[in-house]
């Protein structure tokens, strides 16, 4: 064979391998400047309820979700930490604060350190999916070292659960506060001596209670109905039991119920409330039925009660932004959405 026709065929295959070399080292991240347009984007609106009795308070954590803030670990945890710098200038942070993020919040954290086109897909199925090809193309880049598919998904899994456990453990000890850092999806969570621990198994989204020593000292039972349409319905295991989601959170200073928002139904969950005795309730993350939550707790004389979640947009599926709080004799808080990013303090 002649160095003629040897080249041309060493070529078809070398090609290939320096385009995909070529691809692999041209992308990008979200640069500075793309992300500018976020930071600091709108002011913060407050709300308080209650008076202060030296009993504890709630604060709500109402954040303006974009995937962007997901795109570098320190432009999360600013998004996360900006709430709780305005909540201790007005003095509402101590060792008896319980911090409420929305339910969700840990989900998004396998778009750490991708490629600007990945935040760029029509939906955040398609963002998954690009995540865990681009992974796999570039495996070092992306810090996650894996052959198969599940692999993939397990490796991104560990990095999402360690980076999450490490800030929300960081905040919960610089700020002296306990804080129920929203949900989390994972395969086979696990709470040991050492912290969170993922295994090979079902993937399951759930809420964890960080203490003011940054330990976890709480996690929720599994949230059952996902929101529809997000990439955690197609890992989480659903189920069709008809019991009622909720969980009672139990900081020292006081029990706490949370209803997991997409599984309510009025009057069910009403009565399996009631049969709690606790008098403190909060809805995590509901987006379908807000105005028939609103109605049942501004009727149900609860001690204490709200709602958080987010305002803002995932791709193309809006979050209203109606996280509200409420006493046993005073009005729902605020009366209209906030939109934009809120805190609200309920003072127990």
């Amino acid at each position: 064979m002649s160095p003629f026709w040897k080249n041309a065929i060493l070529s078809i295959f070398l090609i290939p391998i320096f385009f995909i070399l070529g691809w692999i080292l041209s992308g990008t991240e979200i640069s500075e400047e793309e992300f500018s347009r976020l930071d600091g984007k709108r002011e913060i609106r407050v709300e308080s309820s209650g008076y202060n009795r030296r009993a504890g308070n709630l604060v709500l954590v109402q954040l303006e979700f974009d995937p962007e803030y997901y795109s570098r670990e320190d432009r999360f945890r600013s998004w996360l930490e900006k709430p709780l710098l305005l909540a201790k200038e007005k003095g509402w942070l101590d060792k008896t604060t319980l911090v409420i993020y929305p339910a969700e919040i840990g989900n998004y954290l396998f778009l750490l350190n991708q490629r600007k086109e990945v935040f760029r897909s029509e939906n955040e199925i398609d963002a998954w999916n690009s995540s865990l090809w681009i992974s796999r193309l570039s495996p070092f880049r992306a810090g996650v070292a894996a052959f198969s598919e599940e692999e993939t998904r397990f490796k991104i899994a560990k990095k999402s659960e360690e980076t999450y456990e490490r800030i929300f453990s960081e905040l919960s000890k610089l700020y002296g506060v306990h804080i129920l850092a929203g949900t989390i999806a994972l395969p086979g969570p696990k709470i040991t001596e050492k912290g969170l621990e993922i295994h090979p198994g079902n993937w399951e989204e759930r809420g964890f209670l960080f203490g003011p020593d940054g330990k976890i000292y709480g996690v929720s039972t599994p949230r059952k109905k996902v929101r529809s349409g997000s990439v955690f319905s197609e890992l989480v295991a659903g189920s069709d039991s008809a019991q009622e989601e909720f969980w009672i959170a139990s900081p020292p200073f006081a029990k706490v119920g949370v209803l997991f928002g997409n599984a309510i139904r009025v009057p069910e969950t009403e009565d399996a409330v009631k049969k709690t005795f606790v008098s403190r309730w909060i809805v995590f993350g509901s987006k379908e039925g807000d105005g028939q939550i609103r109605d049942w707790f501004s009727k149900a004389g609860f001690e204490s009660s709200g709602q958080v979640l987010f305002f803002g947009s995932i791709w193309k599926e809006a979050f209203s932004g109606t996280s509200f709080i409420k006493t046993r004799y005073g009005n729902l808080e605020p009366k209209e959405s906030l939109k934009g990013p809120a805190l609200l303090n309920l003072y127990l």
